[in-house]
């Protein structure tokens, strides 16, 4: 059995996939619907967030969650936190939406969506120089793919800075990427913007 017919490859593929396009699309949407909702753009997140993390505790046999649970989730996360991805990353999206800019909130989820979904498709069926779980070319295909996303919302000087210290928190992450990430930009953004006084715009 070859590595791209291994169902391993396929359930991440799959996972990887939803994660890029619904980060691209919550990006996308928090651009164009922020001058009109502002903060209030958070609203549907949140009540998702409650829907994910209550309804699967309380009841256990929900058709629309056990497709979910046999297309996109990996066993062990169906056992003990069912959409544990999903979650953090609603929580970690939160506080750059609520404390920087427009455009930089837009370009640390998109560095997120793009820079860990490729990141784990190319490291981990195409990772060869491994450190522990981690290779160097998923580190790189975090870097590259984070940049060019972030590039859309702000600066290439931004971008890059967005996509290094992205790649190497996921390359270092200790918890759950989908949380450290985009905390990890956002106190950036806020102590390099407001403290160092960079012109990061």
């Amino acid at each position: 059995m070859t590595t791209k017919e291994h169902p391993d490859f396929l359930l991440e593929l799959k996972r990887q996939l939803v994660h890029l396009f619904m980060g691209i699309l919550i990006s996308l949407s928090v651009y164009f619907l922020d001058p009109f909702m502002g903060r209030w753009v958070l609203l549907p997140l949140i009540v998702m967030l409650l829907f994910i993390f209550t309804l699967p505790r309380l009841i256990t046999d929900i058709w629309l969650f056990n497709h979910l649970f046999l297309h996109f989730e990996r066993e062990d996360d169906i056992m003990n936190f069912p959409f544990r991805g999903a979650f953090w990353y609603g929580v970690g999206i939160i506080p750059p939406i609520l404390f920087l800019p427009l455009n930089p909130a837009c370009a640390v989820i998109a560095v997120l969506s793009a820079g860990d979904s490729m990141s784990t498709i190319v490291g981990k069926f195409l990772g060869k120089r491994r450190y522990g779980h981690k290779s160097v070319e998923g580190f790189l295909s975090f870097f590259v793919f984070g940049f060019l996303a972030a590039a859309v919302f702000v600066s290439p000087e931004l971008a890059l800075m967005f996509a290094f210290l992205g790649a190497v928190m996921e390359f270092l992450s200790f918890i759950d990427d989908n949380l450290l990430i985009p905390l990890s930009l956002s106190v950036f953004y806020v102590l390099a913007s407001n403290i160092i006084r960079l012109n990061l715009m």
